[in-house]
């Protein structure tokens, strides 16, 4: 009973963790219906993605003995919602999870059944501005898939995507989709859309080509976001 209360008490041991192997999950103890989530060799707490993996890290291995270094409620909530665009389709029709996380990797696979990524990926970094003419990086990127949504809280960071957003906000400004063998932005709502590359304005109820390396300025109020587009698995 004493090794038990340890165990979960001060000699407690994240079952992931990086270095000490020693609470891995013993296999031959486990039942075979539940051997396919129980191989942290094969499907790893990192297929969650990078926002909520540092989350875990902070939570299990920095903060398991140290309470006052876990994660605030506020920053699950952040990840977690990041993480929503991060998801990408598997190419696999047959694939059991049907979605994954991608995982920032150049030629991006499905972790559950190793089905690579079929075509080009394009991928959103967002940026907000720092100051007059110096834009920043805000550690937030929006995957891209055909009929892919953008929302008003992706155009501007005044907008927070939480209980509080209105109906007007919860409807779609654009949608991404895979047209005549280019990736594409429909603009439906967006009234100041420029192409910064181009240097000329994208009208509602017109669209533009998502190229490697193009910066489109999603609005032109206080707020708006500059979204900078890599094609990934080239």
């Amino acid at each position: 009973e004493r090794d038990d209360l340890l165990s979960m008490g001060e000699r407690a041991l994240f079952i992931e963790h990086p270095t000490d192997l020693s609470n891995r999950p013993k296999l031959n103890q486990i039942s075979k219906w539940d051997t396919y989530w129980a191989d942290v060799n094969k499907i790893p707490y990192t297929v969650t993605g990078p926002y909520l993996k540092a989350l875990f890290d902070k939570a299990f291995i920095d903060g398991l003995h140290h309470p006052m270094q876990r994660p605030t409620a506020e920053e699950w909530e952040t990840a977690l919602l990041k993480t929503t665009d991060l998801m990408q389709q598997c190419s696999n029709i047959y694939c059991d999870q049907k979605w994954y996380v991608f995982d920032n990797t150049s030629i991006p696979k499905c972790p559950f059944c190793g089905t690579s990524h079929k075509g080009t990926l394009p991928i959103l970094d967002l940026y907000y501005q720092f100051q007059p003419s110096v834009w920043k990086p805000e550690n937030h990127r929006l995957m891209v898939y055909n009929n892919q949504y953008l929302f008003q809280w992706h155009v501007n960071r005044n907008i927070i995507r939480n209980e509080k957003l209105t109906a007007e906000q919860k409807i779609p400004v654009g949608y991404f989709t895979f047209h005549e063998t280019k990736w594409v932005f429909v603009n439906q709502k967006l009234t100041s859309l420029v192409d910064k590359t181009e240097e000329k304005e994208i009208p509602i109820g017109s669209m533009v080509e998502l190229t490697d390396g193009k910066k489109l300025l999603l609005s032109k109020e206080d707020g708006g976001r500059v979204i900078l587009i890599t094609l990934a698995n080239k």
